[in-house]
């Protein structure tokens, strides 16, 4: 399993296994994962089995104090390279997309997600339907980092987006991921966040991909001092 080629789900998609025996991500940001299905032989335990099994720590939504809106913070510690969540919506049509985007903007914050992982066909809206992941705001030094995700489907224009934590991460800390994340080995100018989750207020006008540049709230030393 430890290779690509042959054996498991991974190896039969030419890819490596992604996790190590602990259920850590092991391989780059930009890999695709494969985890087992419901077709494998394999049970519950098979250490492939990491995302489908949805979030394992105790996480808590709460008001940030400096206008980012809503927030979330797990309550207890994570290891580096752990699973958290899975960004959840309703799949879309990128052309609905835009069409939603400019209401979105008008009531001064969206929820889109583009999957374009090797096309840009689809988007994930997570307005109306979804989890925590809906209130994970943005930071340019993020603790949390994308993965596309393959488990029952094996259309590449429809990865599962998981959030795996990029360092030890304290209870109480706020979960962060920045919007602007690159992990798509194809084109590096791909798979990014296409909304803004903490804002509140502005009137921004336009569509996520044409408006004008965005302040950024994320206070990091890095930071890029614009969202887009």
């Amino acid at each position: 399993l430890a290779e690509a080629g042959g054996g498991c789900c991974p190896g039969a998609s030419h890819n490596k296994f992604a996790y190590n025996e602990t259920g850590q991500v092991r391989i780059r940001a930009g890999l695709p994962i494969y985890e087992c299905n419901s077709r494998c032989r394999c049970g519950a335990d098979c250490p492939n089995r990491v995302v489908q099994k949805g979030i394992r720590y105790d996480l808590c939504i709460f008001r940030t104090g400096n206008g980012r809106g809503w927030g979330v913070r797990t309550l207890e510690r994570i290891r580096k390279n752990s699973f958290v969540m899975e960004y959840v919506g309703e799949i879309i049509t990128s052309e609905e997309a835009e069409r939603r985007g400019q209401v979105y903007d008008r009531q001064g914050a969206t929820y889109l997600f583009d999957l374009d992982y090797v096309e840009d066909v689809y988007t994930v809206d997570a307005a109306h339907y979804g989890n925590i992941s809906h209130f994970v705001n943005h930071s340019c030094d993020p603790n949390l980092q994308v993965y596309n995700v393959f488990i029952e489907n094996l259309d590449e224009r429809l990865p599962r987006i998981a959030l795996f934590a990029t360092r030890p991460i304290r209870a109480g800390e706020e979960l962060t991921f920045d919007y602007n994340m690159h992990v798509d080995p194809v084109d590096a100018e791909s798979t990014r966040m296409d909304s803004n989750f903490g804002l509140a207020g502005g009137g921004l006008g336009s569509s996520p991909r044409a408006r004008g540049r965005i302040e950024c709230k994320c206070g990091a030393a890095t930071c890029r001092k614009y969202l887009f």
